[in-house]
Order: structure tokens, then sequence, then C-alpha cells
């Protein structure tokens, strides 16, 4: 099974395992319980080991391309991965999680059936791409449809997402453009207008959204960079106003992802500080917040108000 594993990505279909005399039902189940495959979908299987195009180290998120996979592999060749389901296997970071495997196809009926969820709209060459040999929509299509199906918050982040994975504006103007009549394509359109590329993480696009709404609160400059008057880099921060107030957003993995070779937790948020006030002898005020201040709109505002206020901007 290892060498078809090998030829197929490491996933297996009962089909093929069966029907290639390189095992049974009973193995399958065996090689299940023993925590050596894991079961991707009805009859797909995984090595439990591999996390199927992930950068990530989160077991969730990767349960849940393989789920994906799984069901794409098992379902028919009219079926294109679509919405969070594509958004998951082209990296495209998003808010909250998704149980739920999303298809897209190109006929007048939809519907849900079992976990997955058939959506039933128009598809052109330009809306699908190939990912590990499976039809899935193209970036631009995906960031589109995520768009017009959840909240506005949602929508920009998945316009943020895509256009810092490589999207241009004109790829999702026109895509919106062709997506005219159908249902959640106004909250798609309104996202774009404020779409930034530069946002690097769904919690500084969430601030974003927060922000723009906020009216007192002015439009931030993005992933400014700091340096001394001799040119010496400083910092590079999420967001500034006009130099004298910097904001930054503390998500959850933050100092995680950011680690450098042989760096400790700690040593990145000792990092973290030093950059910090490297910032304040230049006279920059700054102000930090954390998913606690996203789900709560009035402290983000008064955190921001408080900062603005000290810089003299508001």
């Amino acid at each position: 099974m290892d060498e078809l594993m090998s030829s197929t990505g490491g996933f297996l279909t009962r089909r093929n395992v069966v029907e290639s005399g390189l095992g049974t039902d009973s193995e399958l189940a065996a090689a299940v319980c023993s925590g050596d495959l894991t079961r991707a979908w009805r009859g797909v299987y995984h090595a439990a080991s591999d996390d199927p195009d992930g950068d990530d180290d989160d077991p969730i998120a990767a349960a849940y391309r393989r789920r994906v996979i799984g069901a794409a592999m098992s379902g028919g060749s009219e079926r294109v991965v679509s919405h969070q389901s594509a958004a998951a296997l082209h990296g495209l970071p998003l808010l909250g999680r998704e149980e739920s495997v999303h298809f897209t196809v190109d006929r007048k009926a939809g519907g849900q059936r079992r976990t997955a969820v058939i959506h039933a709209t128009p598809l052109t060459g330009q809306d699908v791409v190939e990912i590990r040999g499976l039809p899935v929509t193209s970036l631009a299509r995906t960031a589109v449809d995520v768009a017009r199906s959840g909240t506005f918050t949602q929508a920009v982040c998945a316009m943020d997402g895509a256009l810092a994975l490589g999207v241009t504006v004109s790829e999702l103007t026109e895509t919106v453009r062709r997506g005219s009549g159908r249902s959640g394509i106004d909250t798609a359109r309104r996202a774009l207008l404020i779409a930034d590329g530069d946002s690097e993480s769904v919690g500084e696009s969430f601030s974003r959204v927060l922000m723009h709404g906020f009216a007192d609160v002015p439009s931030p400059r993005l992933q400014h960079e700091f340096r001394t008057e001799s040119g010496l880099f400083v910092a590079r921060s999420d967001f500034d106003w006009e130099g004298w107030l910097v904001g930054e957003f503390d998500g959850r993995g933050k100092y995680e992802r950011d680690l450098r070779p042989g760096e400790s937790i700690a040593d990145a948020v000792w990092r973290e500080k030093r950059r910090e006030d490297r910032l304040r002898d230049l006279g920059v005020i700054v102000v930090r917040w954390t998913w606690f201040e996203l789900t709560h709109p009035r402290a983000l505002h008064a955190l921001l108000s408080h900062g603005l206020r000290r810089a003299g901007l508001l």
C-alpha cells in the first residue's frame, strides 16, 4: 500500500486498494485503528502523519484539508471544490472554522448531501484551476464566493488574503462583475473597495473592518517602515497614523509564527519588547490589541481614540 499511496499523493481509495489486491477492508480498518491511516472521507484514506499541502501546525486545519481532498476524490467529475473548501486548498486564511465540504456545479440546482454543500452556479474556464489533480475554483473566484456567502468582515478577509497571495485587483473586479445579480455580490463589491493586500493576517483585516466603521478614526497606513535619522531600520508596523501612532494586532500564534531559528517564545516576546522600545525612542506612541478587542469593538475604539488623542491626531 505504501507504493500506491506514494503514487497518489498520500491518499488511498478503498476501491484502488481492494481491486489491486494490495489489501482488504479488514486491513484498512486495522490501519485506521492503529493510527497508521486516517479516514479522510468515506472510502478515502490518508497517512495519519501527513498534512497535505499544509505549512502550519494546526491539526484541525490539516484534518479539514484531508476531508476536502477525500470528498473531491470520491465525488463526481462535475463537482468543483469551491468556497471555504477551495480556500483551504489555496492556503487562503479565513475567519473561523468550516466543517462542511463545498462544491460548485454548473447547473440549476444544488443542495446539501451529508456534510457536503453543493452550490449551483455558472463556471467559466477561467474560474477553475487544478490542485493535486482536482478541479478547484481559482483563487479570485474562491475569494469572491467566500465574500458573497459570509459577513462583510469575512468578505474583507477573503479579498485581502487573495491580494496578498498574488491575485490582482483587476482579477477580483472582473470576477465580481461576472457575478452580478448573484446573492451576496453587493457584500463582495463593498469589500473589494477597501481590500488591501498589505494586511498580513485575518486579525489585521478584521481590525481594518472595525476601523472602517469608526467615524472618528482615520484610515491607517499599513506596513510602514520606521527608521532612525541615519537610516537604520527600527520596525515595520501593522498600522500607523502619520508616523506618530502605531497600532499592533497581537493574534494568537503571532510569536510562534515569527520565531527565528533557535529562538524560544520568551526570546521572541523579549525581541518584540525591544522593538517597541526603539519605536518609543523615536517618539512614536504604540497601542496593542488582541482578539478580545476585535470581539468587543467598543474596547478597540476606546483604545484607538485614546492613542490618537495622545498623539495629537484627534
